[in-house]
């Protein structure tokens, strides 16, 4: 698996990917998935890793600021 990419690219595929999880998240809430939990992704390719994915509810009040996609 080529890993190899500029940091131009990098930074397309991270905006890209933050902007269809943010899309994936509100759209699985608005239809009434279960979008608080952890899963575990295997991946069917050898030389790519497997990931843990856990989302988290976070209720914030009007007076706290925040942005509107983060990552800790």
């Amino acid at each position: 698996m080529d890993t190899n990419h500029s940091p131009e690219d990098q930074a397309d595929a991270t905006d890209a990917f933050e902007s269809e999880l943010k899309t994936l998240v509100t759209t699985g809430f608005a239809r009434g998935a279960t979008i608080e939990a952890t899963w575990v992704i295997t991946t069917p390719i050898e030389d790519a890793p497997d990931w843990v994915v856990t989302i988290e509810r976070e209720d914030l009040t009007a007076d706290s600021p925040h942005d509107s996609f983060s990552v800790e």
